[in-house]
């Protein structure tokens, strides 16, 4: 059974009269491609719990609340530096159109993630905060802020001051949240700093004295630090599913402090977690600060969504998915989609079929062609080939196999039509060049490719020719190469008077 109506079915058990399912992101940059998993891998639990008739509902929160702590290398640093430490939403966008800087990025992620079949209910923290729905869980937090600092010593083994209290004011002076710390709390008010030299990537204003934590429509003036704001979030959404890449699913790590907090601070099941394992890029991590790796718009260029969807769907959780386009990873990618088709029209193989379906980026289930992406790649370098590509509704996929091609194919798998004829050709033997002679006697007929394959292998045979012989003189002759796609259908492709001169020139 599919790892989703797995889960579906554990949380069926529970009978809770809701379940919900959620991801968050902070939107500090491009959003990587990594982050695509995290909103698939929740999107499938979701989609298999409605599938196990269980009343579901998936959001999507974007922590746009967040400051800026590093500067991504693709942003003017004369423009963006000064919002160093900055809370995102305050930052202006980096094009116009968008209300800021964290708007921009999070809605260039949901058009993708969007494109791709997910649909989540979009939440923003600062909603979260302007609403005042967070505000009875900052007073608890403060009020027990002697507990969280022991949950955070025996975790981390590292005593913290006793005036260490788990709230990030935003200084009313610079804006800043990264440079401020509380010391103290009356119940009421904290009383905050805003230290010049606290962190060594951006300079605090200086400002001290006492705010109160509570935020509300007129401003947010301030907010959890992110480890215990994910438990806080989880009780004030009400979310029961919500998971994470490995490294906060770790021993240790984010996610058992988060569980600590809902355990023995805010009395609140912790969410049924679903970690999983890193998306790599040529076997590397990326990050969105920092513009490591592709962005996940970038992926739609080099796959068509059903595919990056796929990618996501057929790897298994505990698995990395490490995705190298200068490799075979791409056609590979499109031949397991195809049997997967097969797996689920053929009605065979429950999980592949599985898999399938849950590809797929609309609830009409669609056929995928039946020609190979390793032909539509030569097909595409093939001169007068539209009509064949529109002929078997390829058009889509065409435009992703010049992408391959053009971008990530070896030099072996590209050829080009020579204008003149490759010096390569003179060597030929006396048979090779009497084939071609007879070929070119052959193509005024009407032929299919498969037909034509065929006769032009028995014409190499009755010379005495072997097929890699008669083949390698028909792309010597006109791509200068040894090898090349199927010969028949790349003479095919071609001037049938441009062959006839071609070859009787050989």
């Amino acid at each position: 059974m599919f790892w989703a109506d797995e889960v579906a079915l554990e949380l069926k058990k529970r009978k809770l009269p809701l379940e919900w399912v959620d991801d968050m992101k902070t939107p500090s940059g491009k959003i990587h491609v990594g982050a695509l998993r995290g909103v698939v891998i929740h999107d499938l639990a979701y989609k298999s719990l409605k599938d196990a008739g269980v009343k579901a509902k998936y959001t999507y929160i974007f922590d746009n609340h967040d400051p800026m702590d590093s500067l991504p290398i693709y942003l003017p640093k004369e423009k963006f530096e000064k919002y160093m430490g900055v809370p995102l939403y305050k930052i202006p966008s980096p094009e116009i159109g968008f209300a800021n800087y964290a708007e921009f990025y999070a809605k260039d992620f949901i058009d993708v993630f969007t494109k791709i079949g997910c649909t989540p209910e979009i939440l923003w923290s600062t909603d979260l905060y302007l609403n005042g729905k967070m505000n009875d869980s900052i007073k608890e937090i403060l009020d027990k802020a002697d507990k969280i600092r022991k949950i955070y010593e025996e975790m981390y083994k590292k005593e913290l001051p006793k005036n260490w209290y788990p709230f990030q004011p935003y200084c009313p002076n610079c804006t800043k949240v990264s440079t401020t710390s509380v010391t103290s709390w009356d119940g009421e008010k904290v009383h905050m700093v805003c230290a010049v030299d606290k962190v060594n990537w951006t300079k605090g204003c200086g400002f001290e004295g006492d705010i109160s934590p509570f935020s509300d429509k007129n401003g947010i003036v301030g907010k959890l630090p992110w480890k215990v704001e994910w438990a806080v979030k989880w009780k004030v959404v009400g979310i029961t599913v919500e998971g994470a890449g490995k490294d906060h699913m770790s021993k240790g790590g984010s996610h058992d402090l988060a569980d600590e907090i809902c355990k023995k601070i805010i009395n609140y099941p912790t969410p049924y977690p679903l970690g999983y394992e890193f998306f790599l890029i040529g076997g590397k991590k990326m990050s969105s600060s920092k513009g490591l790796g592709s962005s996940a718009a970038e992926m739609l260029d080099i796959l068509p969504p059903e595919l990056l969807r796929f990618l996501m769907v057929k790897t298994k959780l505990n698995r990395a998915i490490d995705f190298d386009p200068n490799k075979d990873t791409i056609p590979n990618l499109f031949d397991e989609y195809q049997k997967a088709a097969d797996a689920y029209f053929d009605k065979r193989n429950e999980d592949l079929a599985r898999i399938f379906e849950l590809s797929q980026i609309s609830y009409k289930i669609q056929k995928p062609p039946k020609i190979r992406f390793s032909a539509l790649t030569q097909w595409v370098q093939m001169p007068n080939m539209d009509g064949e590509i529109k002929k078997e509704d390829l058009g889509e996929w065409a435009k992703y196999a010049r992408v391959w091609v053009d971008k990530f194919a070896p030099e072996d798998e590209k050829f080009v039509i020579q204008e003149e004829l490759p010096k390569e050709a003179h060597d030929l033997s006396k048979e090779q060049k009497e084939v071609l002679r007879k070929i070119a006697q052959e193509v005024n007929k009407k032929w299919d490719g498969e037909e034509f394959q065929t006769r032009i292998y028995e014409l190499g045979k009755e010379l005495g020719l072997n097929g890699k012989q008669t083949f390698a003189a028909i792309y010597l002759s006109l791509i200068g190469k040894d090898h090349g796609p199927k010969a028949a259908w790349l003479i095919l492709s071609l001037d049938k008077e441009f062959i006839k001169k071609r070859f009787n020139e050989v």
